[in-house]
């Protein structure tokens, strides 16, 4: 039963630092499923966020869905993954319930102006830095490869990454464009 409370708590914690959207919270995620509960490994989250990234809806959700599921599968079995389940999509919904409503507050009376502006001046550089952790989290030597160790899976992270930087942001191809090539790319490379 402690397992729920602290992934309750978690994922609590996680809605309710995480303004700036999923890519923003990425990092919180991983920080609390792996780093410091040890819930999943790198390599399942790995997987976790490329799966959860090419099922419809929010990843943030999907993510949150699945790491909680994933998290007590062994123990539990699917009535324990399906409480898990709502246990941390309650947990990600409530702050951001609490956060709409304390916005609106905001935005309804003039005086509280001043403050609502003090805190985005300092909410915006927070998130490109915890979107850049998430990027380099996940680029882990089990998920990206090594020189050492993997020479030919390194340098094709490394060719698809740029590839990918490159399409989308110079060129500005879709996303999903880019995933569909990537992954032709990968099928050839590998």
């Amino acid at each position: 039963m402690l397992i729920f409370i602290l992934l309750f708590l978690s994922f609590f914690q996680i809605g309710f630092l995480g303004i700036g959207g999923y890519a923003s919270t990425q990092a919180l995620i991983e920080h609390e499923v792996i780093t410091l509960h040890h819930w999943l490994t790198p390599a399942q989250m790995a997987d976790l966020m490329t799966f959860c990234r090419a099922l419809p809806g929010g990843t943030g959700l999907n993510s949150t869905t699945l790491a909680g599921a994933l998290t007590v599968s062994g123990q539990y079995g699917m009535w324990g993954c399906v409480a898990a389940s709502c246990c941390t999509i309650g947990a990600l919904i409530v702050p951001s319930a609490f956060w709409t409503a304390f916005y609106s507050k905001i935005q309804e009376q003039d005086k509280y102006k001043s403050f609502y502006e003090c805190a985005m001046v300092v909410l915006r550089p927070l998130v490109p830095g915890l979107i850049a952790a998430a990027a380099i989290l996940m680029m882990r030597p089990d998920t990206f490869g090594t020189p050492s160790t993997t020479p030919w899976d390194f340098m094709v992270s490394i060719f698809l990454f740029l590839a990918t930087l490159i399409g989308i942001g110079v060129y500005k191809f879709n996303a999903l464009f880019m995933v569909v090539l990537c992954g032709l790319a990968g099928c050839v490379l590998y």
